[in-house]
């Protein structure tokens, strides 16, 4: 009897020291896997600190400088439509040459002549009221007029805040720093206006790296609720 106690005693005391190896092994795994996540993070944020900044455009590229002047432009696109879109909430109107044109809504594309489309005042596109439709437009008929017009700035703004409702992740931390910058020095509004996507897409759990985050509020003066 006392040689079967003595056994079980034995078999007890076995199992719990081989519980305690593995819960120490599970302990040590984490603890590894942490040190690899922040050395990862480090990496990341030392490539990202290489990169050189890039140009942001939703069409993936830069806008190429043809030297097209506004008589150009007329002659290139004299049949063809261009497509606007309104930009900001509240109906816009605009009385062209031959047509007048009316907006009800944001988001609401309505085709315009070339002519009307550079003869329009520069409040029109420059605030902007009214943007070049990405989807209606080819991008030659984008880069033209952009180049042409010097709405160059204006539209990467637009872009980067495409880029930061689209795909946050992605960002070049660069390229954004520099389009804030010039922004506030403007009295622009993206950093107003990247502020509520970033912190909506943190809401979300979309962006959930911290050290981004930080560099997001570092760039935007801001404290974002995580």
């Amino acid at each position: 009897m006392e040689e079967q106690e003595v056994k079980k005693t034995t078999r007890k005391s076995a199992s719990a020291k081989k519980d305690e190896e593995i819960a120490e092994l599970k302990d040590l795994i984490a603890q590894q896997q942490a040190m690899i996540e922040k050395l990862m993070s480090k990496v990341d944020e030392a490539k990202e600190d290489d990169l050189p900044p890039k140009q942001t455009r939703v069409n993936r590229g830069t806008i190429v400088d043809k030297g097209l002047t506004k008589q150009g432009l007329r002659r290139k696109y004299k049949n063809t439509d261009i497509f606007v879109q309104n930009a900001i909430v509240g109906s816009v109107c605009y009385s062209g040459k031959n047509d007048m044109y009316e907006w009800d809504s944001k988001g609401e594309v309505v085709a315009m002549t070339i002519d009307d489309v550079i003869a329009m005042p520069d409040s029109y596109l420059h605030n902007p009221w009214l943007v070049l439709d990405d989807y209606e437009n080819d991008e030659e008929v984008l880069d033209d007029i952009i180049q042409c017009l010097g709405l160059e700035d204006i539209y990467r703004r637009l872009y980067i805040l495409t880029e930061l409702d689209e795909d946050i992740n992605s960002i070049d931390m660069k390229e954004f720093e520099r389009l804030v910058n010039e922004s506030r020095a403007e009295g622009g509004t993206l950093a107003l206006d990247a502020t509520a996507i970033i912190q909506n897409k943190i809401d979300k759990g979309i962006l959930d790296s911290n050290s981004k985050i930080d560099k997001f509020e570092k760039i935007l003066g801001r404290s974002f609720n995580k």
